[in-house]
């Protein structure tokens, strides 16, 4: 059977705008790469495993946050 939304909105989700977001800002690195050159050596300590050691850190952290914010305020007694 085929259903229909009702509630359907004028603009684009947010899931859609996240990853038009993700796409411009490639497409702008990848312009300002392009035009930098050698301007762009100050940034050469960015790199791929330095982007990854900051996502693991920060979901680390992250995650302790939750779990200690959860323990604390959640008794349930």
């Amino acid at each position: 059977m085929l259903s229909t939304r009702t509630d359907v909105k004028s603009g684009p989700c947010y899931r859609c705008r996240i990853i038009r977001s993700f796409v411009m800002f490639t497409f702008m690195l990848v312009i300002l790469a392009l035009v930098g050159g050698k301007k762009l050596e100050v940034i050469n300590f960015l790199t791929p495993s330095w982007f990854a050691t900051a996502i693991i850190t920060l979901g680390v952290f992250g995650f302790l946050v939750k779990l200690i914010s959860w323990k604390l305020f959640n008794k349930i007694i």
